[in-house]
């Protein structure tokens, strides 16, 4: 019963979308060159760097920005593979129609797992 709740919500949000048409992007948030000069500047205000000691700060907050866009990354991926699985789960429950419908969104949101994957 519960089940067949979820997948009737799942179905009228999935024709709403489809209703609406072609669905557009919000930017993607990106750890930006002004997050790191503001960091920077908030740490020269804040403290009495020297030569030496600005140069480590501003070695330390590429590292961070480096390791904060990976992270950001795998998430980003991780999301898109979750709702990939959640779609293939659905496909096996939903009736020919819908999960016809379901298995072209899952082979377009795969294609862009495939882009978000690290090229090795």
């Amino acid at each position: 019963m519960i089940l067949l709740a979820l997948v009737t919500v799942f179905i009228c949000g999935f024709a709403t979308g489809h209703i609406q048409g072609k669905k557009t992007s919000a930017p993607k948030p990106e750890v930006s060159v002004h997050w790191e000069e503001e960091t920077l500047s908030l740490l020269k205000r804040s403290l009495e760097l020297g030569p030496q000691e600005q140069v480590t700060v501003e070695r330390e907050i590429q590292r961070a920005a480096t390791r904060i866009r990976i992270t950001r990354n795998e998430t980003i991926l991780s999301y898109h593979e979750q709702i990939s699985e959640l779609y293939g789960r659905l496909i096996e429950e939903l009736d020919e129609p819908n999960a016809t419908k379901l298995k072209k969104e899952k082979r377009s949101l795969d294609e862009k797992i495939q882009a978000l994957r690290p090229q090795t």
